[in-house]
């Protein structure tokens, strides 16, 4: 349970890699969020959401985490891209909300990387 635990939060920073970097790209250049990205953006929810599941079942059955602060970084990492959205989505502008899209994926990239630091 803990190698699909460690896998699917592998396959999720690189996933939060890619968005972020593609987010930051379409901040720098000014364009809008395709709807391809925001599609991009439901998996890696789905996916920090599946990871986090199966993280609690592991800590609720063998062991909890190392670091207590591995669970708030968890929780956080789940809500900024929804938050990230829902700001954006409020926006007129969509050069805008691409701007606080890269803000929020720069942000979930620091929350994944500390998850990988406190965890285990």
């Amino acid at each position: 349970m803990a190698e699909i635990h460690g896998l699917a939060a592998q396959i999720t920073l690189v996933l939060v890699v890619l968005i972020a970097g593609w987010a930051m790209i379409l901040a720098a250049t000014r364009r809008a969020i395709p709807s391809v990205l925001a599609g991009g953006l439901v998996w890696v929810v789905l996916l920090l959401a599946a990871t986090g599941l199966v993280g609690t079942t592991i800590a609720l059955t063998t062991k909890p985490p190392k670091d207590p602060l591995h669970i708030v970084y968890g929780l956080l990492a789940l809500a900024v891209l929804p938050g990230a959205l829902t700001i954006a989505r409020s926006r007129p502008d969509p050069r805008r909300s691409v701007l606080v899209l890269a803000t929020a994926s720069v942000v979930l990239l620091i929350l994944v990387f500390r998850l990988f630091q406190t965890g285990g």
